[in-house]
């Protein structure tokens, strides 16, 4: 199992408040966390503790937070020759979590803007081995596009998180086979605000009429909802609703990551479906439930030990 993944890297830094801020207001938060972070990372070393090998195209800065992240994933065990070192600071992000574990994010790509078709263009030499592509959306679209575009053309499968989000290009969801969003995520896709109110029944009954409308023909549509599980789409147009794991919630931060990477090593081993989103669930959780993302996401015995004791709501 091989995995292409345009990967981003952004130095985390996580205030912890007291509630999430309203607009204009001034907060003290209580302590402060700091990771290394990236949603583009997180999925890479993700599917690698998982047991894929991951050829992972990042950009990263002239700067100390770039060498150290470098360091870490050659520690890790993952090959860093397509983690290219280009002209800019690295990526930056702040996150504000509140006691509840909700969050609010804000990432300043960096280094993450310069990356290029041609980049991925260079790295074709591992590009042609890949059995799945998987994305997100803290990189340039032509870079997103042009691997898409290579991928369809060579017979590979497509995974694709537009997050943080913008619309869609008409062409890179064309390519899309697996699509993932979370409620916010999939209101704004859908153009309808109500959405993100919907209960999991409710998404079961209306999913494939919004799918129709936004003309989505791939192979599988996936909205996370958080402690309320995942819905999902198949090509076949049956809906699967999936329970969500009871935990503790700590810090939902990189749990969307981590149910990502649980999907597509799923999907990678031709798991039936509902079990697939089981396994996404388990990972989702298993970060949502600690403080952290990247020292957290699961390697498969804790994956299968955390399944075996808990059971979905």
């Amino acid at each position: 199992m091989r995995a292409f993944v345009l990967g981003n890297y952004i130095n985390a830094n996580f205030l912890y408040v007291d509630r999430l801020p309203l607009a204009g207001e001034s907060l003290v938060a209580t302590r402060i966390f700091q990771e290394h972070g990236g949603k583009g990372l997180n999925l890479a070393v993700g599917l690698h503790r998982l047991g894929v090998t991951v050829d992972l195209l990042m950009a990263v800065g002239k700067d100390e937070a770039g060498a150290a992240v470098k360091h870490r994933l050659a520690e890790e065990g993952m090959d860093t020759t397509w983690v290219l070192t280009l002209r800019s600071h690295s990526g930056y992000g702040v996150g504000f979590i509140a006691p509840d574990g909700c969050n609010f994010l804000a990432a300043h790509l960096g280094a993450n803007a310069l990356l290029t078709a041609e980049h991925v263009e260079q790295a074709r030499e591992v590009f042609v081995h890949a059995d799945w592509v998987v994305a997100q959306f803290e990189i340039p679209d032509s870079a997103i596009l042009h691997a898409f575009r290579q991928a369809r053309r060579l017979g590979k499968h497509t995974y694709l998180n537009p997050s943080p989000w913008r619309q869609i290009d008409n062409e890179l969801l064309a390519l899309t086979d697996v699509l993932v969003v979370n409620a916010s995520e999939a209101a704004l896709m859908f153009d309808q605000t109500d959405l993100e109110k919907l209960t999991p029944k409710d998404w079961s009954e209306r999913l494939s009429t919004l799918a129709r409308q936004m003309s989505w023909q791939g192979r599988l549509l996936v909205v996370t909802l958080a402690d309320a599980g995942c819905v999902a789409l198949d090509e076949a147009g049956t809906v699967i609703s999936q329970p969500a794991y009871p935990i503790q919630q700590i810090d939902a931060a990189g749990a969307g990551d981590a149910f990502g990477a649980g999907l597509v090593w799923s999907l990678m081993r031709d798991l039936p479906l509902i079990e697939a989103l089981r396994i996404g669930n388990a990972c989702g959780a298993l970060i949502a439930a600690r403080e952290g993302i990247l020292d957290g996401l699961p390697r498969r015995t804790a994956v299968k030990t955390f399944m075996t004791a808990a059971v979905p709501d």
